[in-house]
Parts: C-alpha cells; structure tokens; sequence
C-alpha cells in the first residue's frame, strides 16, 4: 500500500509541469546543489555551535549568545527544504524508490522532533544558565542526538547517488 502511494506521488510529480522545467533546464541543478551546500553549511554549522554549548562545551559562550545562531539554522533549513523538494521533482523515481533517501526523511523528522523538545523543555531553561552552568543529562541527550542525528542525514545526502537504489517489487 505504502509503495502504490510512493509510485501514484511520483507519477503526479514526473509529470509536473516544475520536473519538465528542472529537466530542460541544464544548468538548474548545478545552481540548486550550490544553494542546497550554502543551507547545509548554516544549518549545520550553527547546529554545531548550539549543540555543542548546550552539551556543556564552549563554555566561554553564553546560551543566550548561542540562541542568536537559530534563525541562521532555519535559513539554512529553508534553503536545504526547498532545493529538497526541487531536487525530488527533478528526479521523484531515483529518489522515491531510494532507502538511503527514505532514511533520511526519517532522520529528518526524528531530528525536527529532537529539537520540538528542545523548544518546548530545554529553552525556556537556559534562559537562567550563565557560563558556569552545567548542562544538565537530558540537555546533554538532545544536543548528542541532533549531532548524531544530523550528521547520518548528511551521510545519506552524499551517499543517496551511489547507495540505496530498489526496484519496490519487494525482492
């Protein structure tokens, strides 16, 4: 069931008049790739930077200091989102029927849902935490899980084109 849904999306999307657009267009893809590394590099590269304070490292660096990267982190979010979805339309049978690709879906989510907790329970928290703060376990746990949990998703990014390519029959 969950693959005749996989396949009826993909039909819809390769017959759209956007994947004509980004199939005709050849230099399109080389610009969404720039676009899709730019929004990797905020998202991650700030992520880096909160996640390791709120684990406790870089202690020279206030929490509050750190929270001024998050909308950095939701550009690069936007950006990765969008050129995503671009990348999907210009190629849905590769990447629908790739597990590397559906992996990271998953993780994506997973990590969307590590950092609601995040939101919900650890920010207003630090609020009160100065420099000598300790971070406390679970604040530990979800900085840990999103540095994991972030960096599987790019490995999956890269290893999309090389790896992960079924057929859906289920064999």
């Amino acid at each position: 069931m969950l693959q005749a849904l996989i396949q009826s999306i993909v039909a819809v999307v390769a017959d759209s008049a956007l994947n004509q657009w980004i199939v005709s267009a050849y230099w399109l893809w080389p610009i969404l790739e720039i676009f899709h590394f730019f929004g990797l590099s905020l998202l991650l590269g700030g992520l880096l930077l909160i996640d390791l304070r709120l684990a406790g490292h870089f202690r020279i660096l206030s929490p509050a200091a750190t929270h001024k990267l998050i909308p950095m982190v939701l550009l690069g979010f936007g950006l990765n989102l969008i050129t995503g979805v671009l990348f999907f339309y210009g190629d849905p049978a590769t990447y629908a029927n790739n597990a590397v690709f559906q992996l990271k879906m998953v993780l994506i989510v997973l990590a969307g849902l590590n950092a609601l907790f995040y939101y919900w329970k650890l920010h207003p928290l630090m609020d009160t935490w100065n420099v000598n703060t300790d971070s406390p376990p679970i604040a530990k746990a979800v900085a840990y899980a999103s540095l994991g949990i972030w960096t599987v998703v790019l490995l999956c990014g890269r290893l999309i084109p090389f790896i992960g390519q079924y057929s859906g029959s289920g064999n």
